[in-house]
């Protein structure tokens, strides 16, 4: 009877953990964002627009890592940027940041600042910005940043 209970109640509280999630990946989604704007202007650089189609690209790349799916990595880079192509038309230049670890947006734009690769990208020629995150078992979260210019 008390694992029934027990049961019932995690049913009860699995939309309510859900939301928590979702609405923690949003604020770090918006910190990432917000982080990755404010560098560009310290260097004079336009800001960026956060784009959904872009956003989803990133996500389900964040989500395949922590999953499992693929390794940490640009695996499927290639195939992420033709998607991109196909979502926003007009645009030629692409770009991909990812980590995994720091618990904020700004640890992680901090530590992408520091990186010659990451940096690129962070002062990129880009108009456009899709970021995702995920997390895995152990809690660890995982970062992608598309890019479209």
């Amino acid at each position: 009877m008390r694992s029934r209970a027990l049961l019932f109640a995690a049913i009860l509280l699995l939309p309510f953990i859900l939301l928590s999630f979702s609405a923690s990946n949003t604020n770090v989604v918006k910190d990432v964002f917000k982080q990755t704007n404010q560098f560009r202007r310290s260097k004079g650089l336009n800001q960026l627009v956060m784009l959904d189609q872009l956003n989803a690209i990133a996500r389900k790349h964040s989500e395949n890592m922590a999953r499992g799916r693929v390794a940490f990595g640009h695996q499927g880079f290639y195939q992420r940027e033709a998607l991109e192509k196909k979502k926003i038309k007009g645009v030629s230049t692409f770009g991909e940041n990812v980590a995994y670890g720091p618990t904020s947006g700004k640890q992680v734009v901090l530590m992408w600042e520091k990186s010659p690769g990451h940096r690129r990208n962070l002062l990129g020629p880009f108009k456009y910005i899709g970021i995702g995150i995920a997390k895995d078992k152990q809690g660890r979260i995982y970062y992608t940043q598309v890019f479209a210019g």
